[in-house]
């Protein structure tokens, strides 16, 4: 470890003691973090000073670029948290902006209305769309007593697709648990060595095809497999300290970009249909017949993505009461209303309220690279290398 990357995770340890969770992951020396959580925590002044020194420090460095970019990202993020901390009044596109490297849009109603259209089409019958999609979904929930059981299948269907076709490091593994009062529906709780705990929500029905999707973004190829190979290449290998941690910062849109991208590079339609119709959906008790018209519905779900980025816009931008934001979330996200609270709670959370674009604008971001005969190399670079944003941007612009 050098000195830059000593400081890099001291600066986001002591970040972390201001406010907890703004490291999801460190996995790297026990003593640096004893150290850091000796005694009072370091000012919020003296933080933003060392923020300061570092970017300057990475600059003068002999870094290749890249890595002088993502260090620079990341670190922007952390001078614009304790900002944000001290009580300075942000505007929130440039919270946005500083913490994730995006610029972020809402998303067109249209978008939404074309996925109602497909669910209608798909679910024809007397009631309102929504409670047809309700009772569809009803249909389909997976018993709590059964639910452990398919997700681990799952994942171990996932991660025999996921080693064909990209280099899992000796000895990973997840292991999968059952929570509840969380505002997401899942969470990887990465913990170094290659291994992750993942938390999933029981307060917010399973669904069977959702279960793929879930084991698809926290595990195999996304999350999971994402930490372990980047510990495994850049810092295990190559030695870079701020691969030791997951900070709050740029890094994360290409983390959600890869896991919302992840059971599409593993599955096809017609691998999905078959996988949930002759095991998950009897390992769940749940009739197969179906599963052709839960991968469609899965597919025009996907679209419905940007309904939480929106809200956040129209709460934290734009000034609408979360009464009316409550509404729109209503109107376009085709949930119940415990999934329509856990969106409000989520964007109302300080720590989270940027995060939502990550998710839709991470998609989009990296579905240029995904198409093509060079979409599992594409894949696997944005799997081990340390990519921003910009430069992701930038590759695609390279690639016409």
């Amino acid at each position: 470890m050098d000195d830059i990357g000593r400081k890099y995770l001291t600066l986001a340890l002591q970040l972390d003691r201001h406010l907890e969770g703004i490291v999801d992951a460190y996995f790297g020396p026990e003593e640096l973090k004893a150290e850091v959580q000796a005694g009072e925590p370091r000012s919020l002044e003296l933080l933003a000073r060392d923020a300061w020194e570092l970017r300057t420090s990475i600059r003068g460095s002999d870094y290749g670029a890249q890595r002088k970019d993502y260090l620079t990202g990341q670190t922007r993020a952390m001078a614009a948290i304790t900002r944000n901390l001290a009580g300075e009044q942000m505007h929130y596109l440039e919270e946005v902006e500083l913490y994730f490297d995006l610029t972020p849009e809402m998303v067109g109603e249209s978008v939404f209305e074309a996925a109602h259209a497909e669910f209608d089409e798909l679910l024809p019958g007397k009631g309102s769309l929504l409670e047809r999609v309700q009772a569809w979904e009803r249909g389909l929930e997976v018993q709590p007593d059964r639910l452990l059981s398919v997700l681990e299948r799952a994942s171990e269907e996932a991660r025999r697709r996921t080693a064909s076709l990209f280099d899992l490091p000796l000895g990973e593994e997840v292991t999968w648990e059952l929570v509840e009062d969380k505002p997401w529906l899942a969470y990887n709780r990465y913990r170094g060595q290659y291994r992750s705990d993942i938390e999933v929500n029981t307060d917010l029905p399973a669904h069977v095809h959702r279960v793929l999707m879930v084991v698809a973004h926290e595990a195999y190829p996304g999350h999971h497999t994402e930490g372990a190979v980047k510990e495994h290449r850049l810092y295990r290998q190559d030695g870079r300290a701020e691969h030791a941690i997951h900070v709050l910062g740029p890094e994360a849109v290409l983390a959600e970009g890869i896991a919302v991208s992840a059971l599409g590079m593993i599955f096809s339609d017609s691998d999905l249909v078959a996988f949930l119709r002759d095991e998950l959906c009897p390992l769940a008790g749940l009739p197969g017949d179906d599963a052709e018209r839960q991968v469609a519905i899965s597919g025009a779900m996907d679209a419905l993505r940007g309904v939480t980025s929106n809200a956040a816009l129209l709460l934290h931008r734009d000034g609408q009461s979360p009464e009316k934001v409550e509404q729109y979330v209503e109107r376009y996200s085709m949930g119940t209303q415990a999934d329509v609270a856990q969106t409000m709670e989520f964007i109302q959370i300080p720590l989270w309220r940027s995060y939502a674009f990550n998710y839709s604008v991470g998609r989009e971001l990296v579905a240029p690279l995904l198409e093509g005969p060079d979409r599992v190399a594409n894949f696997s670079r944005l799997l081990g290398e340390p990519f921003t944003p910009t430069q992701v941007r930038e590759w695609v612009a390279e690639r016409g």
